[in-house]
């Protein structure tokens, strides 16, 4: 055999000796799995679909004043809120490891835990409901609404008038707390039902938040901003109640915070007008796009209360207002347009990531809205507020921004005090942080509103979150386009790309996107330090996450 023969039988030799390479095998198909995901996929439709049915009804309510049974909706669907189907969606979870289902899967069992509660709950939440709207009581033998109280103290020119409606309400607190107590303690033994270990269990994983670490937040808020808040609100007692800080009550409260300076700068007519008008430079036309329903009319039975309904996000979002006059409107308004533009804007496809999920981000957004009207160039701008006008609304209404976050900071801590120690006295756990939180002195007729000044499953977390990465999200937009940023087009582009994710990212991830390391408090107590003209500073920079959640973390409850 020729030498180029014998090179040629050795490589064809060679060739036929080595084994081929083996054709990539399928991932194995996990017969569970397989089963639970169309499961629960069916789950997520017919969930979807009573929504949008709901949510229909609530707008003719709402705009209509018609008659609704919400409860009507649920017959013959009693199977879909169960505790067999929130464990269902928690087995599939634990058998998935891509990150993006294992949120969607955590939203969805929120949702239909939720809504369970919601079933178990519903003759207590209506008889509270029923009970609310009824209770009254009598002042000067006056009978009074107890749904007006708030709004009688804030008209209320004399301090011991208000004394004295604030504590002929007692009464009728303390009736409507012997429901809410009823209504407590059935929750918390609903919760375990469904598998979690605890309260607080399942009020983490429905905020999306790690609630030991708030906490601590919660805490340092309280002391970094304790001698800042006695000062302004010495100033402000003394410029609106004409008396000592020392001296007020919780009944001069809603008194203490009225918008007065500015109402005439916010006439009913003026209110769509004005929502226009500052989108209008962000490249935005409510009017042009036929996914967002908005209704203006002033009719009788319409609710006077601003709200946006997400029917189906986003082709189908609905927003309805009353016109009203006053700042106060004004807010609310701008509040739920912030809602109606996240929503409005998604391009989120999957119904878990653009409808349900934690409502933190869509509350960042509403908040980032709301603030313009705290904004002294839009105020000018939009409003005509300036000069001495606008210097003592912006110290009124930055006091009660502070106030409100030093109130979400004190409920927060009081909620977790109220779950973590078994056997507690709700009454003088309350007495003890809320009266630190307030800095008023508590009496009796405060005492009497522990019960009524609980939350369901630590809802300050939310606010607490939002308002601060609102704060961090209007400090880049100022940094990137200009102090006016609502007037650039290129700070639309930037929001619309925010929003579009919908909820699929979490308060932290938006975060991140918009440059910043986690949720800080610092830029928003910068601001309210620098308009109310108190130095407002954290001791160290505390961030809510710093770091993400690994997949265990997010599938640890329920087992």
């Amino acid at each position: 055999m020729s030498p180029r023969a014998l090179l040629l039988a050795t490589a064809v030799l060679s060739l036929t000796a080595c084994p081929k390479a083996l054709p990539p095998q399928p991932p194995a198909v996990n017969p569970e799995a397989q089963r639970l995901t169309a499961e629960v996929k069916e789950l997520s439709a017919q969930s979807q679909a009573l929504l949008e049915t709901q949510n229909r009804l609530i707008w003719d309510l709402w705009t209509e004043g018609k008659p609704v049974d919400i409860a009507a909706t649920y017959r013959g669907k009693e199977a879909l809120f169960s505790v067999e189907n929130v464990r269902k969606i928690d087995r599939l979870r634990q058998l998935t490891s891509d990150a993006r289902e294992v949120r969607a899967l955590t939203a969805l069992q929120s949702h239909v835990a939720g809504e369970y509660l919601a079933r178990e709950l519903a003759e207590a939440n209506d008889a509270i409901a029923n009970l609310e709207a009824s209770l009254t009581f009598t002042v000067d033998g006056r009978e009074v609404r107890y749904r007006e109280l708030e709004r009688l103290l804030a008209n209320e020119k004399s301090a011991v008038r208000r004394k004295a409606l604030y504590t002929a309400a007692v009464p009728a607190i303390e009736r409507l707390s012997q429901s809410l107590r009823r209504r407590e303690e059935r929750t918390v033994e609903l919760v375990k039902e469904l598998g979690y270990a605890s309260y607080e269990a399942f009020g983490a994983e429905l905020r999306q938040a790690d609630l030991s670490r708030l906490s601590v937040l919660a805490e340092e808020i309280l002391q970094a901003t304790q001698e800042p808040y006695r000062t302004v609100m010495e100033r402000l007692s003394q410029r609106e109640l004409n008396m000592p800080f020392a001296n007020i009550t919780r009944a001069d409260i809603p008194r203490l915070f009225r918008a007065r300076e500015v109402e005439d700068a916010f006439p009913k007519q003026e209110s769509m007008l004005r929502v226009h008008a500052s989108l209008q430079g962000l490249g935005i036309d409510l009017t042009e796009m036929p996914n967002i329903l908005i209704d203006a009319r002033d009719v009788p039975r319409k609710n006077p209360r601003p709200l946006t309904l997400p029917i189906e996000v986003p082709g189908d979002v609905r927003l309805s207002e009353k016109p009203a006059s006053g700042v106060l409107h004004q807010g609310r308004l701008m509040h739920e347009v912030g809602h109606a533009l996240h929503y409005g804007f998604t391009r989120e496809q999957r119904f878990e990531l653009a409808r349900l999920g934690n409502p933190t981000v869509g509350e960042v957004y509403a908040a980032l809205m709301e603030d313009l009207l705290e904004d002294p160039v839009w105020l000018e701008e939009h409003a005509g507020v300036s000069g001495d006008q606008r210097a003592q609304y912006l110290a009124a209404s930055s006091a009660h921004k502070l106030f409100l976050i030093r109130r979400a900071a004190g409920r927060l801590l009081y909620q977790l005090e109220l779950h973590r120690r078994e056997g507690a006295d709700a009454k003088e756990l309350y007495k003890a942080i809320m009266e630190r939180t307030d800095a008023i002195p508590m009496k009796p007729e405060d005492e009497a509103r522990y019960q009524v000044d609980q939350e369901d499953f630590f809802q300050s977390a939310d606010n607490f979150r939002a308002w601060f990465l609102a704060g961090q999200l209007q400090g880049q937009l100022k940094a990137r386009f200009g102090p006016a940023w609502w007037r650039s087009p290129e700070a639309g582009a930037f929001l619309k790309q925010l929003w579009s994710h919908g909820n699929a990212l979490s308060a932290r991830e938006v975060a991140q996107a918009i440059g910043e390391h986690g949720i800080e408090p610092d830029v928003l107590l910068l601001r309210l330090g620098t308009t109310l003209q108190v130095p407002i500073k954290l001791d160290a920079k505390p961030s809510e996450e710093p770091t993400p959640p690994t997949q265990e973390d997010s599938k640890s409850e329920p087992h």
